[in-house]
């Protein structure tokens, strides 16, 4: 098994006035990213790309990430969001699939002109339609133990 040695290079926005102040999409796309990057990690380390070292400090560092942007989302009505360190709340999952499932229907021209809107904040009130509150809550990795 290669021993790779690659840092985790993905560094989400955290700091307090993106946390308070970001659009609910930009929050939503920060998640996203990091979810990317998690679930990235463990395709690796099923296909024994990285080291259990490896593995462990780069998704703790990303889960880490993800748990700060994850708190955030209670300024969108998600209750309790992180449960624990890497446990999220049934209703932040809810929210993440809806944003997920929405942004699967646009298409890579529509999403670039979304994400560039967040990066300007241009978007305050752009939300998919219906409600997360009755979505599935299924989550979007799984934690790999060795």
């Amino acid at each position: 098994m290669p021993k790779t040695a690659a840092k985790a290079k993905l560094r989400v926005e955290r700091d307090s006035d993106f946390l308070a102040n970001a659009p609910e999409i930009s929050i939503f796309l920060a998640c996203y990213d990091l979810v990317k990057e998690l679930r990235r990690l463990e395709r690796a380390f099923n296909a024994e790309e990285l080291s259990d070292r490896a593995y462990f400090r780069q998704f703790n560092a990303v889960l880490l990430q993800l748990t700060a942007i994850a708190a955030a989302t209670e300024r969108f009505d998600i209750v309790f969001p992180v449960m624990d360190y890497g446990r999220f709340s049934p209703f932040f999952w809810r929210w993440f699939n809806w944003w997920d499932d929405y942004l699967q229907g646009l298409t890579t021209r529509q999403i670039g002109q979304i994400e560039r809107q967040a990066r300007q904040r241009a978007v305050s009130t752009h939300r998919p339609d219906d409600h997360w509150v009755r979505y599935r809550h299924s989550p979007a990795f799984t934690l790999v133990m060795s």
